[in-house]
């Protein structure tokens, strides 16, 4: 099943910064993107729901020419604004998609209803859920780093796979643990380079060498994180 580009490359000569889950978070991510100054952004997924303004965070990312990779909680809201129908699972609690659907004003919440009304989705925000891929070849410099959502389960990897292969192999053949799967960092296997993920909640962002995790937890109460790269630092900000 391919939900998307399989892998998307970018590289950046100068700084960047690398955000962890959002989840509707607008004003925590403006007072992120102040301390981040013009570095060029990428995200790690999960840009919508939970939180109460999805569309305020599009609109923000958008100005930026913000890219990364897919999270979760974007494939409904990707393919609802393409006009592909709507998933009710949007509007169960574990999603949280009713608050994203009351920050674009739709009217109704029953499936049939809210389908058509994809179109209040901003042209500018198809175009950057558009280009989010599976995964993202990402170099700073010359840093070289997988940015996977949930990281990498390690059932995913085979003894006979070839390691600097494993990424983009599975983002072509089996994307959707990519995006889903609930991995505690600490048992994401090595690759070849370290890995950014988000996806599972922290009170605090993890470093454990060979990967970096990012979400703590915006639209649950928690921070918004992000990685400033090549220096390998972090900031956060809290509610």
């Amino acid at each position: 099943m391919q939900l998307a580009e399989a892998v998307v490359h970018r590289h950046v000569d100068g700084p960047a910064a690398v955000i962890g889950d959002i989840h509707g978070e607008s004003e925590l991510l403006a007072r992120l993107l102040e301390a981040l100054g013009d570095r060029a952004l990428v995200v790690l997924g999960d840009l919508g729901d939970r939180g109460p303004d999805t569309r305020g965070v599009l609109d923000r990312l958008a100005a930026r020419g913000a890219c990364g990779v897919l999270g979760n909680h974007d494939l409904w809201l990707r393919g609802w604004a393409r006009g592909s129908g709507f998933d009710p699972f949007a509007l169960s609690e574990a999603m949280g998609g009713e608050a994203t659907l009351a920050s674009y004003g739709v009217v109704g919440r029953e499936p049939d209803v809210v389908a058509g009304q994809g179109h209040r989705v901003p042209g500018a925000h198809r175009e950057l859920l558009d280009r989010l891929g599976v995964v993202m070849d990402l170099q700073v410099g010359d840093q070289a780093w997988w940015l996977i959502h949930a990281g990498l389960a390690p059932t995913l990897v085979r003894p006979w796979m070839v390691r600097t292969q494993v990424v983009p192999f599975l983002a072509s053949t089996n994307p959707l643990p990519l995006l889903w799967s609930k991995t505690d960092p600490a048992e994401v296997p090595a690759m070849e380079r370290p890995i950014l993920m988000g996806h599972v909640p922290l009170e605090e962002p993890e470093d454990h060498g060979h990967v970096v995790a990012l979400d703590t937890g915006a639209g649950r109460g928690g921070r918004l994180t992000a990685l400033l790269l090549p220096e390998r630092e972090l900031v956060s900000v809290g509610p």
